[in-house]
């Protein structure tokens, strides 16, 4: 039996509700995207991201809009491009609803405080309740403070509708080029893992804690990402293609797509409640097919260490 076999009996798990305290929120952050609970480390200034071949710029537009022009190229080397507006406000706006403010948490416990009744379950109750309205999850580790993670279903959930111009440009090069579905939906892959340059977002926004991730919104404006950001841009895109049904899969350190069909004889993939999830590396910025993973992926998931699977439909 494969080791990718033997993957669907590795599922997701419910994860426990660890009690928290106010301190642990001033712990140092552990990796750049699944972090211990956060203290606000120094903020990350990136300049734009460079671009070798593939070109991805804004420039403003009326009425609050950027315009954005992507040329790249398709998982079979033909040259691409697509442009389309981005509201300049999608992109602020979704990351002011996601990640975490010390302030807002202070001005959380300080409400707490101020109520008959309020302790620390009380306030860990309204934590736990802030953090999932700010798409974030918690885990418990064994031996280890809890960590908190981007819920990335939650995120796609709440932002495909920011990229609909993305599908829509996407949708008119298909029907000038007479591309069926599949080609429409290797043009949404191509796009994220070529056209966007991989860069891992800024750990601060405006003074809210991002676990390094950005919003799909955010990541258009910025023209860049890292592995679970781009997952969750290619992701958005393709639901609004009506593409195929999606997982999210976290290994130690990476994070990736897998999409359902049927696996090809050298194909990589997972099994998931009985059915097959084709791997989909979104990060780049080298070009691969659905099936195609790196060998640090392969390594890490024939392990079985700390996969998780996060359902998209």
């Amino acid at each position: 039996m494969s080791p990718f076999r033997r993957l669907c009996a590795l599922l997701a798990q419910p994860v426990p509700l660890a009690t928290l305290v106010l301190a642990a929120l001033c712990s140092n952050a552990a990796s750049a995207n699944d972090q211990q609970l956060p203290g606000i480390p120094q903020v990350l200034n990136f300049g734009p991201a460079p671009h070798a071949g593939p070109r991805y710029f804004k420039t403003a537009a009326d009425r609050g809009r950027y315009l954005v022009t992507a040329d790249f190229r398709g998982l079979s080397g033909d040259a691409l491009s697509i442009r389309f507006h981005l509201e300049q406000a999608a992109a602020r706006n979704s990351m002011q609803a996601f990640g975490v403010s010390q302030d807002e948490l202070d001005v959380l416990r300080e409400r707490c405080q101020a109520t008959r009744g309020c302790n620390q379950q009380v306030f860990d109750q309204h934590l736990m309740r802030y953090y999932r309205e700010h798409k974030l999850r918690l885990r418990s580790v064994p031996g280890q403070r809890s960590r908190l993670f981007v819920d990335i279903p939650e995120v796609v959930r709440h932002n495909r509708a920011h990229v609909l111009p993305v599908s829509a440009a996407l949708r008119r090069l298909a029907s000038e080029r007479g591309h069926d579905a599949e080609d429409l939906f290797e043009s949404a892959v191509a796009l994220v893992q070529t056209g966007l340059a991989y860069r891992t977002p800024s750990a601060v926004e405006s003074g809210r804690q991002t676990l390094g991730f950005y919003t799909p919104p955010r990541a258009l404006e910025k023209g860049y990402g890292d592995c679970d950001t781009k997952s969750a841009l290619l992701a958005a895109i393709v639901k609004n293609l009506d593409g195929p049904r999606l997982i999210g899969v976290r290994v130690p350190g990476h994070y990736l797509l897998g999409i359902a069909r049927t696996p090809g004889d050298n194909d990589a993939y997972v099994e998931y409640r009985g059915e097959s999830f084709v791997l989909l590396e979104a990060a780049g910025p080298a070009p691969r097919r659905p099936g195609s993973i790196s060998e640090q992926t392969r390594t890490a998931l024939a392990t079985g260490q700390e996969l998780r699977i996060d359902p998209m439909f």
